[in-house]
């Protein structure tokens, strides 16, 4: 019998606890049988005997006590009805396995022979079939989320035929399991990308666990990863794909606002995971699972130890707690997972403890390609013709830094204003994408005081110096494009680039644009910004700018005027703010990570700019640290020329503006010169006459004999005495 009928829960016109297994269909369906199957477009079913209903009702009323497993109501579709037949004196014996929940531990005389008399005396009344699951509030009141019937054997039994569990009928419980925590995603498909070592590292930490050469032994590990990356999503998939029993703590769960209260709290969860695991014998692994661990072990200094007296007995609980898993039962595996590893306490970090730590490293630019299509692919099945390879590839370059909770949150932002565009085409999908990486930002950016850019403008935006592009691109960019080349020469990448030169001549615009065509994102400071009145915040905040860089690797660090920020070092200098900045930045720059692996990837560059290379110590300047040093020079002819025309793109000039006159006419001028003669030739303009819709020559003409070069020849020739030093 076929029908397409909406199925809604029956309590809401009877009391299902008076007569379960109920179900009211429309007279229309002509139904004359006692028992049936009702299949779902979903592919559920449930058991239950049928009653007609004359009604206007157009849907179906079932009561779901007994269905498939896992079965949720949301709105089925009832496909068919089959009937089941009742046996009656052929069913020799009956296996279960129980889900249950932590309630089911506060038993005081709780027993495996006493759970099994429990769950006999609730399915003696229920007609069953192989393969189904039982689920009702009363046994959610004992602490029994579902009962599934695995196994039946029996004589002339079919899939046509349901069952009676009788007080003869032998009745064996294959395992317990615990129900999933309800505050751990569920996964509707798992994406593996970037997981892959730490989910490994897990599953080979859990198999240790039940060898008996590491019985009584800590085997507990701790999960990092920056928020957002997936920490409760691997955890979820580890526990899904080996089916283990989860006793989950978090700090909203556990903490209390009285004192000790915490600590009881903490001890019942535990207490209840050594009780399942000796008392009810599970297959499946036991788990412990500690979300948030910085929020339960937060680490203290000693000026504020005084006033965390709650936060320290709650720590120390917790390690007693974890100490004494191994000595009071083999087998049970503790879990941990902290965005902020250094928030941490060390003691929680000690061996014996957490002293397995496995990371989530930052997603590469060829994971985080595969992670964004997998999440299209899911959300967006009908569209995914939108998603080009070139555009995949442009979103895995312009994304340093995401994390999948990032990704994820682009693609809703692309759903929202897709929504507007009926139907969308790649076009409008490439505008909508580029708009929205332009929105976006990583959560490694929001969460720090660093600022985190992504640049647009290139080598193209600079006007001539052709010779210096050509030593960028050999010495810099060929190094970064094709690092494998390098690695196989033994080869390192480069790790600081000192830019130096007149003050005007584009050295901050040619370290934005060398970010732009490394593909790097670009993070820049100065001495005003690193600079605090308490003591080791500058410090602090120049190891802040590395960290930030790293989880957005590959990325370039502009240091602007470093000469105000670290400068010299001199005998009986003392111990000044400079000299501590200066030491955190050799430090830092002798630890960036991967910088001499040949990781073009995750590599990060140090760009530093000066008017005044001479102030700088002389720790700075060797090989290793700024590698490369590039005399940025005052333009010569043809470079003024090339600004000039540049500035002629955005300028109305007139034909009788010769710009080859004007460059020969301009000699020491800087960049910056340039355009302030360019910008006053105007306003001289629109003083002349407000109409006026084009810049003359005799508005140039004015501005020359007034204006000078702000640079000097003793100027110029200062940086090229400098330059011949280090050739």
């Amino acid at each position: 019998m076929c029908s397409n009928l909406l199925t809604l829960p029956l309590n809401l016109l009877d009391n299902c606890e008076l007569e379960p297994q109920r179900c009211y269909i429309p007279e229309k369906l002509e139904w004359s049988g006692t028992w049936c199957k009702l299949v779902l477009d979903d592919g559920s079913y449930v058991v239950a005997r049928p009653a007609l209903r004359a009604a206007a009702e157009t849907c179906c009323f079932v009561d779901t006590v007994v269905a498939s497993p896992g079965y949720v109501a949301n709105k089925q579709r009832l496909c068919r009805l089959e009937s089941l037949t009742l046996a009656t004196n052929m069913v020799q014996q009956v296996a279960c396995t129980i889900s249950i929940t932590e309630q089911l531990m506060q038993r005081p005389q709780l027993s495996l022979e006493q759970l099994q008399q429990d769950v006999r005396i609730f399915l003696r009344h229920l007609k069953l079939i192989e393969g189904c699951a039982v689920q009702h509030a009363r046994l959610l009141e004992l602490g029994i989320a579902s009962i599934e019937i695995s196994e039946v054997q029996g004589t002339d039994l079919t899939c046509r035929s349901c069952f009676e569990l009788t007080h003869e009928t032998p009745l064996r419980i294959l395992d317990v399991r615990m129900a999933t925590a309800a505050c751990l995603p569920r996964l509707e498909r798992y994406q593996p990308y970037g997981f892959e070592a730490p989910l490994q590292a897990l599953e080979q930490l859990l198999r240790s666990a039940h060898r008996a050469e590491f019985q009584g032994l800590p085997l507990n590990a701790l999960l990092v990863g920056a928020v957002g990356s997936g920490k409760s999503c691997l955890l979820a998939e580890f526990l899904r794909r080996h089916s283990c029993n989860c006793f989950h703590i978090t700090a909203s769960q556990v903490l209390r606002a009285q004192p000790g209260e915490t600590e009881s709290e903490l001890r019942r969860i535990f207490q209840a995971a050594h009780t399942f695991q000796q008392r009810l014998r599970p297959q499946r692994p036991v788990v412990i699972l500690l979300e948030d661990l910085e929020l339960l072990c937060p680490a203290t200094s000693s000026a504020d130890a005084r006033n965390s007296g709650n936060a320290m007995r709650i720590a120390a609980q917790l390690y007693r707690l974890i100490d004494e898993l191994p000595q009071r039962h083999g087998g049970i595996l503790c879990l941990a997972s902290s965005g902020s590893p250094d928030a941490v306490n060390p003691h929680a970090r000690r061996a014996g403890r957490f002293g397995h730590e496995l990371t989530i490293d930052m997603p590469t630019e060829q994971q985080r390609r595969q992670l964004f299509a997998g999440l299209w692919q899911q959300e967006q099945p009908t569209q995914l013709e939108l998603l080009t390879p070139g555009l995949l590839d442009y979103l895995a370059q312009q994304t340093q830094g995401y994390v999948i909770a990032d990704l994820t949150l682009l693609l809703r932002q692309l759903q929202q204003q897709m929504l507007h565009l009926n139907p969308p085409t790649v076009h409008d999908f490439e505008r909508l994408l580029k708009q929205s990486l332009l929105q976006c930002q990583p959560s490694a950016s929001r969460a720090t005081d660093v600022r985190v850019l992504k640049l647009a403008a290139g080598f193209e935006s600079i006007g001539g110096m052709a010779a210096l592009k050509r030593t960028l691109q050999v010495s810099v960019l060929a190094a970064l494009q094709h690092s494998e080349a390098h690695a196989r020469f033994g080869l390192s990448l480069p790790r600081g680039l000192l830019l130096y030169g007149p003050p005007g001549c584009a050295k901050t615009t040619i370290a934005k644009c060398l970010a732009k065509e490394a593909h790097m994102t670009f993070i820049a400071t100065s001495a005003a910004e690193v600079y605090s009145p308490y003591v080791g915040c500058a410090e602090r905040f120049i190891t802040q700018i590395f960290n930030t860089a790293r989880k957005n690797a590959p990325c370039l660090i502009f240091l602007d005027e470093i000469d105000s920020l670290v400068g010299r070092r001199t005998v009986g200098s003392g111990s000044g703010v400079q000299l501590r900045i200066l030491s955190t930045l050799l430090t830092e720059m002798d630890g960036i990570v991967s910088a001499g692996s040949g990781n073009s990837l995750q590599h990060i560059l140090v760009v530093a700019a000066t008017n005044r290379p001479d102030m700088l110590d002389d720790a700075l300047l060797r090989p290793g640290r700024f590698d490369k040093l590039i005399h940025v020079p005052a333009p010569d002819l043809a470079s003024r020329l090339a600004l000039l025309q540049l500035h002629a793109r955005r300028m109305p000039f007139h034909a009788n503006v010769q710009l080859p006159e004007i460059a020969a006419r301009t000699d020491s001028y800087s960049g910056a010169d340039l355009c302030n003669l360019c910008n006053e030739a105007a306003i001289e303009a629109f003083q002349r006459d407000f109409d006026v819709t084009h810049i003359e020559l005799q508005d140039f003409e004015t501005v020359l004999a007034r204006q000078k070069s702000s640079l000097s020849q003793q100027q110029i020739e200062s940086y090229y005495k400098f330059a011949a030093r280090y050739l």
